[in-house]
């Protein structure tokens, strides 16, 4: 079978037994091959450090029906993972597997559920997991959302069952193969892109010579035309992927349909950040090329998703960074705009009036 290929143009096979050696190094006597293959995904997909993704695991006896939680305190989400790894490729993941994780999920409806489901577990992996996280803390203020992982393709009867459980991401062949990003790819975009700002005004910070950034309020429809939006390529260097339905990939995508708030959108949004070698402004336009995302995935991926719901209203803030390759500045400028602190929910729970400062 002639494998399918990653977004960069890398192979990638992901049918029973070729995709174990995708995580070959993770394999262990005391770890089952589908726990490995879940720390594979956090590590290539959510983009977690190898010992993270490994914490983050606790698919092992008595689980409850979890393989894994992570929790994404900047979003206030908490995921909870499923993992099917099937050997047989013709498979598929009906909607008896999917009502069995909807209904492990019902566990975490409440903390009074979760301390049960604790207590009942004993010494079991999950519990400990739920411990050390705090998770019983956060449980009443973050959001909870399941993510079914396999190997194989959902079938005619699961796909219904999702559409009526908006808490549950299904992860499977087809997006695995097609989302995955290999170690050995060129990270940069060199196909020129260029952005509409006539009748904008554009803000120029020069650094050096070489080192400069252009904020302007760009065409969100411009913005999607990018390359590597699809299969995630454009964001290698983001610190995060696009994390499914997060509290904040739900506002954006309503904030999106809602075509009355496009020409309000930069007032709520926090823009996108572009690092390439090469920005150009000329009059009434920005040309970019030798590009990548540093910030901004989840954003790009909403209005990708979503392109038939935009309008020529609908503008990002987007910061152009324009650096020599190979500079240092490209991962101190990656790593500090992904880890500013975001806004809980219980940051709106004052009595008193403040304005905005940020």
């Amino acid at each position: 079978m002639i494998p399918s290929k990653g977004g960069n143009g890398m192979p990638i096979n992901v049918d029973y037994p070729a995709v174990l050696e995708l995580f070959e190094d993770l394999r262990d006597p005391s770890r089952w091959d589908s726990s490995a293959f879940l720390i594979w995904y956090l590590e290539n997909y959510y983009r977690l450090e190898t010992q993270e993704a490994i914490d983050a695991v606790c698919d092992k006896g008595n689980d409850k029906g979890i393989d894994g939680i992570w929790v994404n305190d900047n979003t206030e989400t908490i995921i909870v993972l499923q993992t099917k790894l099937r050997e047989n490729p013709a498979k598929r993941i009906g909607d008896s597997d999917l009502r069995t994780f909807a209904g492990t999920l019902r566990q975490f409806e409440t903390a009074q559920g979760l301390q049960a489901m604790v207590d009942s577990a004993g010494l079991a992996e999950v519990a400990k997991l739920i411990e050390r996280i705090d998770l019983l803390s956060k449980l009443a203020t973050y959001t909870v959302r399941g993510e079914f992982l396999s190997n194989v393709n959902i079938d005619a009867n699961g796909t219904p069952f999702l559409a009526s459980a908006p808490n549950i991401t299904f992860v499977g062949k087809d997006y695995l193969e097609s989302r995955y990003i290999s170690d050995s790819r060129n990270a940069r975009v060199h196909t020129p892109q260029v952005f509409d700002t006539l009748g904008y005004s554009i803000t120029e910070y020069e650094v050096d010579k070489t080192t400069r950034a252009i904020i302007a309020p760009v065409k969100a429809s411009e913005l999607v035309r990018l390359e590597g939006i699809s299969d995630q390529s454009l964001f290698d260097q983001n610190v995060r992927g696009p994390l499914g339905k997060t509290k904040i990939n739900t506002a954006i995508v309503n904030s999106i349909k809602d075509k009355k708030l496009h020409k309000s959108f930069p007032l709520f949004h926090n823009g996108i950040t572009v690092i390439a070698s090469k920005v150009d402004v000329g009059t009434g336009s920005i040309t970019t090329e030798d590009y990548y995302v540093v910030n901004g995935c989840q954003s790009l991926t909403s209005l990708f998703d979503n392109q038939g719901s935009l309008t020529d209203d609908l503008r990002i803030l987007t910061k152009f960074i324009q650096l020599e390759n190979g500079s240092p500045l490209g991962s101190m400028i990656t790593r500090f705009s992904n880890n500013q602190n975001g806004v809980e929910d219980r940051d709106f729970m004052s009595n008193h009036y403040c304005p905005a400062t940020s």
